[in-house]
């Protein structure tokens, strides 16, 4: 019989989903019995291997504690996801279930199976699953979203369609791994938000990046506020060209409004009898689609 703690992991919420009679089997007859694609199932927790394209790299080890409490307390409401993988499974998703499990001594997890036969469709699966979580900060997200475009060679459109999000926020998360690795990692460790760093962005140079998010940690600037400082660091700049005519508070404040939309360098240029120009600074081809998606948005 299995034994009452790997019975109490599988979850009182699951019982409409896999029948009883699932769980009254032997070990060694769980082991040797597949469970189908596509279904719910008990699986063996030695049997599950990690998930080498999980874009979490960071666990909090205290929530995981909390987490193994409940699961000890309540069982495993929600089940992981695996794949079959030579002679075992390996994860697509629930990593951490699977770790408070394995801590909590249970030798059994309750699963959904899918079918994914090649690494690639197991990458995009494992990718998508944990891009759709909530939990994940934004740097671990924009990595998974460009491992969708260099590993299994999706453009944004596609990765937009599958992801379930806008084609501008997939562009904006993967520009914030432009930004110096001491602001990733900043965002890593929830000390800035995505806010925040969307308006770094903005910044030319990762020198004036620096000194912005340096302000922000030390005056614990909010997301408007670090707007507004980046806005008047582009006004402290030197001018393109000596003897340029300074621009009226009006101007400043149309350039403002643009680049807080667009999240780009923005110049408008006052010619004579009220004509002119606006300069849209664009990094990449995806980057002008993004910039032209969101022109176009009423």
């Amino acid at each position: 019989m299995v034994d009452a703690m790997s019975k109490k992991a599988l979850g009182k919420g699951l019982k409409a989903l896999i029948p009883d009679e699932g769980f009254t089997t032997s070990p060694k007859d769980e082991e040797e019995e597949l469970v189908p694609e596509g279904s719910v199932g008990s699986l063996p927790v030695d049997k599950i291997r990690a998930n080498p394209f999980q874009p979490r790299k960071a666990f909090d080890e205290a929530a995981l504690e909390e987490l193994k409490n409940s699961i000890i307390e309540n069982g495993v409401i929600q089940p992981v996801t695996v794949c079959r993988d030579g002679d075992g499974y390996q994860l697509i998703s629930g990593e951490r279930r699977l770790r408070a499990v394995t801590q909590a001594g249970f030798k059994y997890i309750p699963a959904y199976v899918i079918e994914a036969h090649e690494d690639s469709s197991k990458l995009e699966l494992a990718l998508i699953e944990n891009i759709q979580r909530e939990d994940l900060n934004a740097v671990e997200v924009a990595l998974a979203l460009k491992s969708l475009t260099t590993k299994c060679r999706l453009t944004q459109d596609e990765i937009a369609q599958k992801v379930g999000k806008n084609r501008s926020t997939v562009s904006n998360f993967l520009r914030l791994l432009k930004l110096p690795m001491a602001i990733q990692d900043s965002i890593r460790n929830r000390e800035i938000s995505s806010g925040h760093a969307r308006a770094l962005i903005n910044l030319p140079g990762e020198q004036q990046q620096l000194k912005a998010w340096k302000q922000i940690l030390a005056r614990q600037l909010s997301v408007r506020q670090t707007e507004m400082l980046v806005n008047r660091m582009f006004k402290e700049q030197p001018k393109l060209t000596a003897g340029t005519a300074a621009t009226s508070p009006h101007i400043d404040e149309l350039e403002s409004r643009l680049r807080s939309r667009l999240a780009t360098k923005v110049k408008i240029i006052e010619k004579k009898a009220g004509k002119g120009e606006i300069h849209i600074q664009y990094f990449s081809h995806d980057d002008l689609d993004r910039i032209l998606e969101i022109m176009a948005e009423r």
